[in-house]
């Protein structure tokens, strides 16, 4: 097992994910147009895979660790009931995708972030490519085992005791900054296509 650091765009917050592995997580790219108007609204489309697909890695949150700039760490929502969707306030790097609580325990994090994605192995999964701008897939592809993983982590989780250890959510299940949830401007600003 090896760990790989991230960072966001200007260095002022980094971390470490621990264990990285192929079967300790999902290296995929989501084509939903929820991601890409996160991408588009911190004004990083440019980071987006070709067809406007976010590129991403599952992992569990009890693996990471903020290591510098926490104080950087910032959290919107696309809508009330949207993702947590967390980011570098310094330069507005994403950071991961989460849900509400951390008695799910998943963090989609961005893999550019990364130092070297060598630890992931490759892409095994393509998820809603039917939201895909042109010159993207058109047909989704490994979403079964990506969702098995996704509970063979959440078991482990649980029975290990880990699965409140996060650095995006604080012990009583608050998140450890009040999210924003985007205007109805900003809204239909970040997902113009």
């Amino acid at each position: 097992m090896s760990k790989v650091e991230f960072s966001c765009d200007c260095g002022s917050l980094k971390g470490v994910l621990h264990d990285a592995a192929p079967q300790n997580g999902c290296h995929l790219i989501c084509y939903c147009r929820d991601c890409r108007a996160f991408a588009r609204h911190l004004g990083q489309e440019e980071s987006l895979e070709p067809g406007g697909g976010s590129p991403l890695v599952q992992v569990l949150p009890s693996k990471l660790e903020i290591t510098d700039g926490n104080e950087n760490l910032a959290c919107l929502r696309l809508s009330a009931k949207g993702l947590h969707r967390w980011y570098a306030s310094c330069c507005n790097t994403p950071i991961a995708n989460t849900v509400g609580t951390p008695k799910v325990p998943l963090a989609g994090m961005w893999r550019p972030n990364f130092e070297s994605a060598e630890g992931f192995g490759p892409v095994v999964t393509l998820g809603f490519t039917k939201m895909a701008l042109p010159g993207g897939p058109r047909k989704d592809k490994g979403l079964f085992s990506m969702l098995g993983g996704l509970l063979k982590r959440t078991l482990v989780s649980y029975m290990s005791g880990t699965v409140r250890q996060t650095p995006f959510f604080a012990k009583d299940g608050a998140p450890v900054v009040t999210p924003h949830i985007l205007s109805e401007q900003e809204r239909v600003a970040a997902y113009r296509e």
